[in-house]
């Protein structure tokens, strides 16, 4: 029975074309080989960073009426705590009644000075009581501009008394609490702005001499790829340690302050190269291949050399010229030769 069952499939398989089950085409993804700017890279260590971070201290002395919560979002201008005001309002109105005072001795001195001056016409007053009156009238008006500064200080303290953001942010920490005695410089809470995001880098400083402001380098969390412009570089190295710093600005605002990334350096010349999708590249032998796809839609095998990467393209040489459609899924079990069925790719690898 056996036998009479192979021989079946032998006569079904000789009935078919030549060649008909290797010349099955298989669906491929494609793209398209390029020619671009690449150079070598190396991955340094980097952490998501707000450029507006700040510590917010009391700028007077005085028991704390109010202060937000962790978690409080606010906008440029809220009130974010705010210290007891009642003796600094005391303040105020002693000094408003001290400059009406002033103003009513100016006022009547004034008056002095006009009888006087009127006398001194008619001979009838000696010119050193006049002289004293006006002495006496110019010392006034000073302290009337003294007492005057006084109160905008006062004024002054009471605004300072009412803590304000200074940006839009988030409280991350609280210092103090109600009911406390804040002083003078001391740290009552901690404001973050989660949308002014920038990226701390740390890289050794002979790659100052390939990285410049206004670079784009790519950075990763293992998770989330996305593309950062270098903002500044700080080309002064550590004595010990011979590292650098330099600050970039995320494209996207995806990321999350604190986060560890890895950011993809240029570690020398850029170079004009050949480029293929990284997904091309297949590991066979110990050796590279790309399947170029010819205009009959034929799998063609092609040995390359591996070159710098970049992103995710990366550079080759070999038989490829840029223009050339190379396969990026499904060429794992792709044969020299074999039929495919070519799906364009340039959206799906995005």
């Amino acid at each position: 029975m056996k036998l009479k069952t192979l021989a079946l499939l032998a006569l079904l398989v000789s009935a078919l074309p030549n060649g008909a089950l290797a010349q099955s085409p298989v669906s491929v993804e494609i793209d398209s080989v390029t020619r671009e700017n690449v150079a070598p890279t190396m991955n340094a260590s980097g952490v998501v960073v707000s450029r507006e971070d700040a510590a917010i201290a009391s700028e007077l002395d005085g028991r704390l009426e109010w202060i937000a919560e962790v978690g409080d979002r606010f906008q440029r201008g809220d009130t974010i705590a705010r210290l007891d005001r009642h003796l600094i309002q005391l303040e105020e109105r002693e000094r408003v009644a001290g400059i009406e005072a002033l103003k009513a001795d100016l006022d009547w001195l004034q008056r002095q000075t006009n009888r006087l001056e009127e006398l001194a016409t008619r001979n009838n007053t000696a010119h050193s009581e006049l002289d004293e009156t006006r002495a006496r009238y110019l010392v006034l008006q000073q302290e009337l501009t003294q007492a005057e500064v006084a109160l905008e200080r006062t004024r002054y303290n009471l605004e300072r008394a009412t803590v304000r953001a200074p940006f839009d942010g988030v409280v991350v920490s609280r210092e103090m609490a109600a009911g406390e005695y804040a002083t003078e410089g001391r740290s009552l809470l901690r404001l973050v702005n989660t949308q002014a995001l920038e990226v701390s880098v740390t890289a050794p400083l002979r790659l100052a001499r390939f990285n410049k402001p206004g670079d784009i380098v790519q950075l990763s969390n293992g998770e989330l790829v996305a593309e950062a412009r270098i903002r500044s570089l700080v080309e002064v190295g550590d004595l010990r340690s011979h590292m650098m710093e330099l600050r970039l600005t995320p494209t996207t605002s995806e990321w999350l302050i604190g986060e560890a990334v890895s950011v993809e350096l240029p570690a020398a010349v850029v170079e004009n190269s050949t480029t293929v999708a990284r997904d091309a590249i297949v590991l066979r032998d110990r050796s590279n291949y790309v399947y170029l796809v010819t205009e009959d839609s034929t799998a063609q095998r092609v040995a390359v050399e591996l070159g710098s990467g970049s992103g995710e393209r990366i550079a080759v040489r070999g038989a490829i010229q840029p223009g050339d459609t190379v396969v990026v899924r499904g060429a794992e079990n792709l044969r020299d030769g074999q039929k495919v069925n070519p799906l364009d790719q340039q959206v799906t690898m995005r």
